[in-house]
């Protein structure tokens, strides 16, 4: 069991490493804007800056957990730039090493200041690695903003640049209300 577990902890880093270096040449996560067909105003934003990550291995909690043989990570991230906060947020992963092939889903909640705006959201993130070539999704999901940062919708691309990563958030919210 103990080899098992090792094994699957070092295909989820394994896995994470290969689709960060796959993603290292440029941006990945394209999607379009969840609040569509709402009625309300939006005002879209684009939010910069840098974040450091701490991935830590997790053991599985259950039996089906054990017997899936998935890799299971904690994150805890730290943003900076227009995006002033911290996030943390658990992954599953699988990874096919002899071929290059596999795939991870996440969900972090991240709290902070958004451009001036206090509240939370959840980024849920979709990667796949189909024989080395990498694709890459992040998006906002929807109804998760809290407080200034309630309505917000959008995705966030990733870069790896000189092993510092990076992000880029499109986000829209909803105009603010009017005063008289």
């Amino acid at each position: 069991m103990l080899l098992r577990m090792q094994a699957r902890i070092r295909l989820a880093t394994a896995l994470c490493a290969a689709i960060a270096l796959a993603v290292a040449g440029g941006a990945l996560a394209q999607t379009g804007d969840s609040a569509r067909g709402s009625g309300e105003a939006r005002v879209t934003q684009h939010a910069t800056g840098s974040f450091e990550v701490k991935m830590a291995p997790q053991k599985p909690d259950n039996a089906p957990a054990e017997a899936s043989g998935l890799g299971r990570m904690s994150i805890d991230k730290q943003f900076h730039g227009d995006l002033e906060a911290t996030s943390k947020g658990e992954m599953l992963s699988f990874l096919n090493r002899d071929i290059g092939s596999g795939g991870y889903v996440a969900m972090e909640k991240v709290s902070g200041t958004l451009q001036g705006r206090s509240g939370s959201f959840i980024l849920e993130h979709n990667a796949t690695m189909n024989r080395g070539t990498p694709a890459l999704e992040v998006i906002v999901v929807p109804d998760s903003g809290t407080g200034e940062l309630t309505g917000i919708s959008g995705s966030m691309k990733i870069r790896i640049e000189g092993g510092k990563h990076f992000y880029d958030l499109d986000y829209t919210l909803p105009a603010p209300a009017a005063t008289h």
